[in-house]
């Protein structure tokens, strides 16, 4: 236990450039359930911190160092699409929110990457989830745009109001914690909040793209009745025999 400590506080050690924001603590699909064990009551706790707590617990408690780990697909699988959506925005800094990132490959790698400056907020409610990205940034080289900067965000993905002012970020990515939102008890009203706090904090002009494995016949509908504007659908996949999706919102210029 003592070295688990150590190794933890080790982690939340970032790279220049990059950097940890404490927020406030805060007291089925096939893709999903794939990824616990079967018997396991996480299913229906997706909104819940306790239950990633125990899930990030459970893989920094392996023998290797932390990993990245995808819901759904990886980096490369969207990177072009991520690409294309950055040439669209104003010349200058972008401002990107990964909300709900987990460990994933998608704000760390688009950091580290994009020939475009970037300002990257990797924003998770499990601080055991960020202490491994503090590992994972460590380890990794300089971003190939020398300005760029990566921050880690301790915050609850349902309320950003409490985190960003109105219009902060050119472009919001979410993938899998919409769905993972939706999976639970009261999941419908508390996705719409979470969708109204990501259109929130868009800049106008800006774009939330949210990555799914539901079908655009049930995604759109609820997109649209949470609000969302100028909804456009791109598959991507299938992979693994499961079709996904990127669903791209606007906002109101």
């Amino acid at each position: 236990m003592a070295a688990a400590a150590a190794s933890s506080r080790r982690m939340m050690r970032l790279p220049r450039g990059a950097s940890l924001i404490l927020g406030r603590p805060f007291p089925s699909s096939p893709a999903f359930s794939s990824a616990w064990k079967e018997g396991d009551d996480h299913l229906g706790r997706m909104d819940q911190q306790d239950t990633w707590d125990r899930f990030y617990a459970a893989k920094l408690e392996g023998s290797g160092p932390p990993g990245h780990f995808d819901w759904f697909f990886g980096y490369r699988e969207v990177s072009d699409l991520l690409y294309t959506v950055l040439r669209g925005l104003p010349s200058g800094r972008a401002d990107v929110l990964d909300v709900g990132c987990g460990t994933s490959s998608l704000g760390l790698s688009l950091y580290r990457e994009s020939p475009r400056q970037l300002h990257v907020c990797c924003l998770d409610f499990s601080p055991l989830a960020l202490e491994a990205v503090g590992w994972l940034l460590r380890q990794s080289p300089p971003p190939r745009h020398p300005l760029s900067e990566l921050r880690c965000r301790l915050a609850d993905a349902t309320d950003l109001a409490s985190s960003f002012e109105w219009a902060s970020f050119h472009l919001v990515l979410d993938k899998g914690t919409c769905d993972a939102v939706l999976r639970c008890p009261q999941g419908p009203d508390r996705a719409r909040r979470f969708m109204a706090g990501c259109v929130r904090v868009l800049k106008p002009g800006g774009s939330l793209i949210q990555f799914s494995d539901e079908d655009p016949d049930a995604r759109v509908p609820f997109l649209e009745q949470a609000g969302a504007v100028n909804v456009t659908v791109k598959e991507i996949g299938p992979k693994g025999g499961i079709s996904y999706y990127a669903y791209t919102i606007g906002q109101k210029t």
